[in-house]
């Protein structure tokens, strides 16, 4: 919970200037009150800033920010906690893990593996794009949207950030959500062929691999597709109104 600070009271007295005198002050003195002066504007100036609402919201943001920030310090950079994570044996296994699975010689049984899966990737793909390509009917569309469905209610049974830690993951696997990606952000365009229950379906799909890979670029990649995807939209409508009977202006 973060607790707002109370307002301060604005102190609206400035420095003390002299009377009128008859002689002159020096250059000195004109330097020391005008400092005064501008040292005064700016404290007044900077208490009515911090009682703004634009502030207050800063300002809680900024105790956010400082409060992940000193967790992340307290975990990774504390060279104390950090050697301690290093000796034990959690750890040691985790690492040997991580380099056992970048570093390990690739057999044929992986290799085989892995032209199994970009094989049926290949396949599913070119499938559903075969099946929106065909004329209207609705078994074929049916039959793709359970198919994204399905991958849906996998992807949202899973535990959150399943998919966050990337050196966990095999090449193929990362391969393969590339590929996944692509091909779904292909899928939302209006002209893949698809219709608007897939197209949606798919955009879905696509959120919930973003929101389990836990980083802000997948995100703001999704927020591209889906602008993207409505501009694309708006534009075919407006070419479908004026291109009909009723948009076409006609000068009789």
């Amino acid at each position: 919970e973060v607790v707002p600070l109370p307002q301060q009271v604005l102190c609206l007295k400035g420095p003390q200037l002299p009377d009128f005198e008859r002689e002159s002050l020096s250059s000195d003195e004109q330097d020391h009150y005008l400092d005064a002066l501008l040292s005064s504007q700016l404290a007044l100036a900077k208490m009515v800033c911090s009682d703004s609402p634009f502030a207050g919201a800063l300002r809680k943001r900024l105790l956010v920010l400082q409060r992940v920030f000193y967790a992340l310090s307290n975990k990774y950079h504390d060279k104390g906690k950090v050697k301690q994570q290093q000796h034990s044996p959690e750890s040691s296994s985790g690492s040997t893990d991580v380099h056992s699975v970048s570093e390990r010689p690739r057999s044929s049984t992986d290799a085989l593996i892995e032209m199994g899966v970009r094989t049926g990737l290949s396949l599913l793909f070119a499938l559903l794009r075969q099946s929106w390509m065909m004329p209207a009917s609705g078994s074929g569309l049916s039959l793709c949207n359970d198919v994204i469905h399905t991958a849906i209610e996998v992807v949202s049974s899973l535990p959150p950030l399943s998919l966050a830690n990337e050196s966990k993951i095999p090449p193929m696997g990362l391969d393969c959500l590339s590929q996944v990606t692509t091909f779904l952000k292909g899928v939302t365009i209006p002209n893949s062929g698809a219709d608007t229950l897939g197209r949606r379906l798919a955009s879905e799909l696509l959120l919930g691999l973003a929101a389990q890979r836990g980083s802000l670029r997948y995100l703001l990649e999704w927020i591209e597709m889906a602008l993207g995807a409505s501009a694309v939209v708006n534009t075919m409508e407006k070419t479908k109104l004026l291109q009909s009977p009723e948009g076409m202006i006609s000068f009789d």
